[in-house]
Parts: C-alpha cells; sequence; structure tokens
C-alpha cells in the first residue's frame, strides 16, 4: 500500500532534504513514497508470548509400571501415622477430589481416603522430612507432579459466594486450608487405574488425599407398588421417604411417583386398609415436630384420596421425633428419621 505524506515546512529556517541525491530547500513541497508488502486489506497479525491454556488429558500423562501397591497406594512416613481420631480422616466408597495443574479444574470420582496425619508418641513434627518422604516415594512409582504451590485467588473465589462457602467447597473436595496455603497435585497412570493425590503440609501437619477413579453405579430404584406390598406383609409397615418442602408439609413433585404406586397398590387390594405415619428428625422443639409430621402424614392420606382411594381405610398420624430409626447426631441419621410409614390395620 503506497501512502504519499505531503510535508509542507513552514520553519524559517533553511531545512536541506535529499530526494533522488538532490537537496530541496526549506518551503518546498516535499512527496514522499512509502511501501508495504501488506495488502490494503490485509490483517497485521501480532504475536504473543502467552501461552494458550490446555485442558488436563489423561493421555498427555505417562503410565507407569511400577508395583504401586494396594489402595491407598501411599501411607505416612515411618514415625508418623494417621490420626485417626481426627476430622481430617475420611473415607468414602465413592466421592471426589478436584484437582488443578495449574491450568484448569479436573474431578476424578471414585474411591476417595483422607488422611490426617501425626507424629508417633511424643516426637515433634517434621514438615521437612513428611515432604521429603512423599515427593520421593510418590516419584518413585511414576507420578507425575502437576501443581504445587497456592491455587490463584480470583479462581478460589469463584469456589462461593462467601469465605463460608468456599471452606465449605474445598473441605468437600480437597485436604488442607486451600484458601490461604499452597498444596501439591500429583496423578498416576497404570495400565488399569487412574489415580490423583492431594498433599498438604505446614509447620504442625499434614494431610494425604488419594482418589482411585472408578465409574459411578446408580443404586437408587424405583419404589413399585408390588415393593410396598411386600414390605407390607413382611414386616406390618413399609418405610417410605417421601420430600417436603423444608419445614412443611407440601409434598414435593419429585415424590408424586411413590403416592402413585401407593394408589395402585391400595387399589389392587380392596381390602387392605394403612395408616399413615408421619416421622420427623429432632431438629426444632417437640411440639413443632409433632405438629408437622401430623400434617405430612395428612398431606399423604390427601393426595391418595384424591386418586380415587376411598378415605375410609386410611388414617393418618404424626409421631413428630418420638421414634427415630437411627442416630440423629448424624446427617445420614436425620434423614432415615424423616420418612412416612405405611402400617396396616
Amino acid at each position: 500500500m503506497k501512502r504519499i505524506f505531503i510535508l509542507t515546512i513552514l520553519s524559517s529556517i533553511t531545512i536541506f532534504a535529499c530526494k533522488d541525491g538532490k537537496k530541496v530547500n526549506s518551503g518546498e513541497k516535499v512527496e514522499v513514497e512509502e511501501t508495504h508488502d501488506s495488502s490494503e486489506n490485509e490483517s497485521v497479525e501480532v504475536s504473543t508470548n502467552k501461552e494458550e491454556k490446555k485442558e488436563f488429558s489423561w493421555d498427555d500423562i505417562p503410565e507407569s509400571t511400577s508395583d504401586i501397591g494396594e489402595y491407598p497406594y501411599i501411607t505416612p512416613p515411618k514415625g508418623m501415622k494417621i490420626n485417626e481420631n481426627n476430622s481430617d480422616t475420611e473415607s468414602y466408597d465413592f466421592h471426589k477430589l478436584e484437582m488443578f495443574d495449574g491450568n484448569s479444574f479436573f474431578d476424578i470420582e471414585g474411591r476417595v481416603e483422607k488422611m490426617g496425619i501425626m507424629t508417633e508418641g511424643n516426637k515433634e513434627w517434621n514438615q521437612y522430612l513428611f515432604d521429603k518422604s512423599v515427593q520421593d516415594y510418590l516419584n518413585s512409582i511414576g507420578a507425575k507432579l502437576i501443581f504445587d504451590g497456592k491455587i490463584p485467588d480470583e479462581l478460589v473465589n469463584q469456589k462461593g459466594e462467601s469465605v463460608n462457602d468456599r471452606y465449605t467447597y474445598f473441605n468437600n473436595f480437597y485436604v488442607g486450608d486451600i484458601v490461604n496455603y499452597p498444596i501439591k497435585m500429583y496423578v498416576l497412570k497404570t495400565p488399569a487405574k487412574r489415580i490423583g493425590f492431594q498433599i498438604y503440609s505446614n509447620s504442625v501437619t499434614a494431610q494425604i488425599g488419594a482418589v482411585e477413579a472408578k465409574d459411578f453405579v446408580q443404586t437408587i430404584e424405583k419404589i413399585t407398588a408390588d415393593d410396598i406390598l411386600k414390605e407390607i406383609s413382611d414386616k406390618g409397615f413399609a418405610t417410605l421417604h417421601i420430600n417436603f418442602d423444608t419445614g412443611k408439609s407440601r409434598i414435593k413433585a419429585d415424590s408424586y411417583e411413590i403416592i402413585t404406586e401407593i394408589v395402585k397398590m391400595m387399589k389392587a387390594n380392596p381390602d387392605m386398609k394403612i395408616s399413615i405415619e408421619g416421622h420427623t428428625d429432632n431438629v426444632g422443639d417437640e411440639a413443632s415436630n409433632m405438629k408437622l409430621s401430623d400434617n405430612r402424614a395428612k398431606s399423604v392420606l390427601i393426595a391418595i384420596t384424591d386418586e380415587g382411594v376411598d378415605e375410609s381405610r386410611l388414617k393418618s398420624e404424626g409421631f413428630g421425633a418420638s421414634k427415630p430409626v437411627a442416630d440423629n447426631s448424624t446427617e445420614e441419621g436425620k434423614a432415615e428419621n424423616r420418612r412416612v410409614e405405611l402400617r396396616k390395620l
């Protein structure tokens, strides 16, 4: 592309310019031709040194043929042990650890072991010994270090709106205090396994997270009319976990399939009469729980009669938290206690 610049020299000072070897005095217009190789419509590409971020792929991880032993594939160094009485130590048949490779987060789902590490006896904690032992061992079995450092704050902050939300998230899927401190991430690939390790340590303690990838297997099965009838026939009652709005008696939409199966059972057995009994966990006071369980039982009764079952075959009653079937000190136990029972009359 040719551009023509018209240079008008207004200064009274004599300036000489060369054009084709000739001198030009001031005040004279000069045409200068500037030639560029690019075409008029061609855009100029600007090169940068920034590397394109690449998502993690197991295809990029070298395969180890070392003897890696048995799950969880790592133990504390000599003189240290797993603190079995600490909340940092947890085992899951199926869970996940979230990994970070410096560019992106990725999940490894499967069998998870979280281990809080402590010294044996009254020995003083030795962070250097722990770090050196773990690093050398993982290197020896072919594990690859994919991250070592503090996860950037801007990425940490994406995991929850509040500080408490972020702590809860990282406590579920990481070991250590990821919000404030660094962590090491390793992956290990063998011909048959995909394994991840999270290694955290500080001047007073350490944690190890290990996950062995495995496919999720759905264990929830649809409850059918035949299942309900069999349980009542075998035990005299059937236990159902019908979902209600929190603190209320309105049945959630996802539980109407269960109501449909109860109706099928009742219509297939016209002589059957049942008592619908509501139960709660121990959250809240006794009077409120009794009222809530009674209202929930009535809601189930109404839903059944709305589908054509004669109300004379039904009764409802609430028992609050007075008849627990599990430990109310755990979330799992509370979930078991929030139930509806169909008892044969």
